[in-house]
């Protein structure tokens, strides 16, 4: 192996470290961190694979799936949680990891399940005073 290939490996190594940071400053719309279950659906909704949703933008998201092998290149996304639903095509694919852009603006539907969180509220405000000695 000569210098000049074992160079040319490690600057694809490292332009590949620092994508995600290029990737940020390149991106049209702002992308935010969630942690969804969604599916993805295709063949008319017939088949589906569970995925979670790792970034999600306006023009895109970033899914991750157990198998990749098995996700076609087109298909749809449903999050039940949001009630959306959008048409995607692969964009990428790393691993476990798949990144899709969104062929149509997504739609909202009614959502089929909701999330309760109930907040942990104290009977009493606990305070900074030392409870006097009997």
């Amino acid at each position: 192996m000569s210098q000049s290939a074992s160079i040319a490996g490690t600057v694809a190594l490292a332009r590949d470290a620092s994508a995600p940071a290029q990737n940020d400053a390149r991106r049209s719309h702002l992308r935010r961190r969630v942690l969804k279950s969604a599916t993805i659906a295709f063949n008319d909704r017939f088949s589906a694979i569970p995925c979670t949703v790792r970034d999600l933008s306006a023009t895109g998201a970033h899914l991750r799936v157990e198998g990749t092998v098995n996700v076609p290149n087109i298909f749809e996304l449903i999050i039940e949680l949001d009630g959306l639903e959008a048409g995607c095509e692969v964009v990428w694919r790393k691993e476990k990891d798949i990144g899709v852009s969104f062929s149509s603006a997504p739609r909202t539907t009614t959502p089929r399940r909701s999330q309760v969180v109930k907040a942990l509220v104290p009977e009493q405000a606990p305070t900074l005073r030392r409870k006097p000695l009997a």
